[in-house]
């Protein structure tokens, strides 16, 4: 399968690790829509938020003030023109969390989020071999956010600089949402994902 590389547009200075990693956001989004088409039903118990966003780059949280400084952020390719897909990385300034990686990727209805999700989050455990390099192997971890549906990954072995690589895929109404942690302290990077898991689902449109 093809796997796209979009050009980000930078926000300054030099790029992080993360902005190396391959944009595999599309390439698990394809993976789920070849996979299920269709599906019933969103979630009825759900309600409109007030500040719900309207696009997909609305939904990547401003995480300024909680130590990190946006390095690259970028529209990608949808698949479908009622699809909006948006990527966001940010590094960390603070010991714990070296960076974020933020793919949203709005659908325009819940039952459409809901049919893809299970592939793109089975898609995520066995992800390409460039994403994280040569040999990496992901083992099933735990979600740190109570979401519409949650799974979560983590790289079975630390790098050369103690990090690991902790993949978050999340339904939140009408969103697919994967964020990547990239750490060496478990309880800074869990409070990480929490809060940008938190602040995305605020505001995500059912």
């Amino acid at each position: 399968m093809h796997q796209y590389r979009p050009a980000f547009a930078r926000a300054g200075g030099r790029g992080h690790r993360a902005v190396r990693l391959a944009a595999a956001g599309l390439l698990l989004i394809a993976a789920g829509a070849a996979a299920a088409c269709g599906g019933k039903g969103g979630d009825s118990t759900a309600s409109p938020t007030a500040a719900a966003a309207a696009t997909a780059a609305d939904l990547v949280p401003d995480l300024s003030g909680e130590g990190f400084r946006l390095e690259a952020s970028g529209k990608l390719p949808a698949l479908t023109p009622e699809q909006d897909a948006f990527i966001a990385i940010f590094a960390g300034s603070k010991p714990g969390v070296s960076s974020v990686r933020i793919e949203v990727n709005l659908l325009p209805a819940a039952d459409a989020a809901k049919a893809q999700f299970a592939a793109i989050a089975d898609a995520l455990r066995n992800p390409p071999p460039d994403l994280f390099g040569p040999g990496t192997v992901q083992t099933d971890g735990q979600p740190v956010y109570e979401a519409d549906e949650a799974r979560s990954y983590v790289t079975a072995k630390p790098d050369a600089q103690g990090n690991l690589v902790y993949s978050d895929a999340y339904r939140m109404g009408r969103a697919i949402v994967i964020v990547y942690t990239l750490g060496n302290d478990p309880a800074a990077a869990k409070a990480a994902r929490e809060l940008v898991a938190k602040e995305i689902d605020r505001r995500a449109p059912r």
